[in-house]
């Protein structure tokens, strides 16, 4: 079924396209939830809600962009309401060790070893800068973008980045002269 024909069995309330939808974008938006939230149990509230979202207002979507960066922005939105209204949008850590062992065998995922090592340096960074590297970086939103979500000025936003940035190239060279000591 070609994207468009999609969209509109979706608004029309279909299961069936509900269910493509689900088969195409449920990996990539409960990855995107679960980067948010660190654990399973918000990550799915989180993922449940996006979803429901995508599917309330299917017919709002106006093309302007693709369905998966349309998505893509409500995942990232619903996760961001979801952590404000639990008070720590700023101090949550988002990334717990955890994160990386959960399995489900509705949404088959599998991380690279590389990519794990990625999530597990970023878990040990500050929450602030786990949220900005998450939407700059990976959601690829602006400066201007991630300060109107965060109500923080854009400089703030630059500056998160840059001192993770660092904090993540001291990260990389200790683990790189930690597995040199271990060979």
């Amino acid at each position: 079924m070609e994207e468009k024909d999609l969209i509109k069995s979706c608004a029309k309330g279909d299961v069936k396209g509900q269910r493509m939808l689900y088969d195409k974008y449920g990996p990539f938006l409960m990855g995107l939830c679960m980067r948010y939230a660190g654990n399973r149990e918000d990550g799915e509230e989180i993922f449940h809600d996006s979803l429901m979202k995508v599917y309330n207002n299917i017919e709002k979507f106006k093309g302007e962009s693709s369905l998966k960066t349309w998505i893509n922005r409500i995942g990232v939105n619903t996760a961001l309401d979801f952590l404000r209204k639990k008070k720590s949008a700023m101090m949550v850590e988002h990334i717990s060790d955890n994160a990386l062992e959960i399995q489900d065998s509705d949404i088959e995922t599998e991380v690279s070893l590389e990519a794990e090592t990625a999530m597990k340096l970023l878990g040990l960074l500050s929450s602030n800068q786990q949220i900005i590297i998450n939407m700059y970086v990976i959601d690829e939103m602006s400066h201007k973008e991630i300060a109107e979500k965060l109500n923080i000025s854009e400089e703030a936003s630059r500056s998160q980045y840059s001192r993770a940035k660092k904090a993540l190239a001291e990260l990389v060279k200790v683990k790189i002269i930690h597995n040199e000591r271990k060979q």
